[in-house]
């Protein structure tokens, strides 16, 4: 019997991480489009705790980030992509028999 041993990418998130790489990544984009908190409360109506609480990293809840990628005219998807992503692998034993 032959053993090989494979190495396998497993998809893990880590949700503070998320949290955190996305709170920057809106605070960037609100950067980028010029727009100051007080803007941001002022032309699109958000208040200024939560501003404050999602670039700081402390979560968001599916209908903010909706509300955030439509203020700021990006896909949902661009918004998130890759964030919180953690690499692993796994090593997988086989054994497999020479006949």
């Amino acid at each position: 019997m032959k053993k090989t041993n494979k190495s396998v990418p497993v998809l893990r998130y880590d949700c503070k991480a998320f949290y955190v790489e996305l709170g920057k990544r809106i605070r960037q984009l609100r950067k980028e489009h010029g727009l100051t908190i007080r803007a941001l409360i002022v032309q699109h109506g958000f208040h200024t705790t939560q501003i404050q609480r999602i670039e700081k990293g402390d979560g968001i809840s599916v209908p903010m980030l909706l509300r955030i990628a439509q203020t700021f005219q990006v896909p949902l998807e661009n918004l998130v992509a890759g964030l919180g992503k953690v690499e692993e692998s796994v090593e997988l034993r086989s054994e497999t028999s020479n006949k």
